[in-house]
């Protein structure tokens, strides 16, 4: 019985193009969609939970691909009461070796998600520090909070690819091989 390996090559190269472009369909700004969390409409880099009194802030960012920019976001909720807080929320940026009060202060208010956001341009890579402001009824908090930007190791993405490429072509070296061999009888 003879088998056609060549079509066998072309499922398999078609079924890795399928896969391949639905898990990309998966990835919002290339973070898998297993990162949500309930109180964000995307996945987040980089999160940092701190509690300030009673409010329970969760702080991320994402990357904006292509361009030397961040979204900067927050999420306030009363740890008793579990509601979102309501007022106005400043950010106020500033790098490792700047001084905080020459730094322009953002401010941003609740969207319908119950999240502050704004979005913030930088300029070189490097440590940053974000600082947030918000007033409750009994005091101003201030939170601060630490990111890193740029640098990304891009080795993974390539020991990843080259790893596909080499399993690839060893599957495909070894389809070739089969068909060129001709077929061995038992002679009895």
């Amino acid at each position: 019985m003879k088998t056609n390996h060549g079509a066998g090559l072309v499922v398999m190269f078609l079924t890795a193009l399928v896969i391949g472009g639905s898990i990309s369909a998966h990835h919002l700004r290339g973070i898998p969609h297993y990162s949500y969390k309930n109180n964000y409409p995307e996945t987040p880099v980089y999160e940092v939970v701190e509690t300030a009194d009673n409010w329970t802030v969760t702080f991320t960012y994402y990357r904006i691909p292509g361009q030397q920019a961040l979204d900067l976001a927050i999420y306030i909720r009363d740890s008793l009461s579990n509601e979102p807080y309501s007022g106005a929320v400043a950010f106020k940026v500033f790098g490792q070796h700047e001084d905080p009060t020459e730094s322009h202060t953002l401010t941003a208010y609740r969207n319908p998600t119950n999240i502050y956001k704004v979005g913030w341009v930088y300029e070189d890579d490097g440590i940053y520090y974000v600082r947030i402001t918000f007033d409750d009824s009994l005091k101003t908090q201030n939170i601060l909070f630490e990111l890193s930007v740029g640098g990304e190791n891009r080795v993974w993405y390539l020991l990843c690819g080259s790893v596909m490429i080499v399993v690839s072509m060893a599957a495909v070296v070894g389809v070739l091989r089969r068909k060129r061999k001709p077929a061995r009888r038992k002679v009895h």
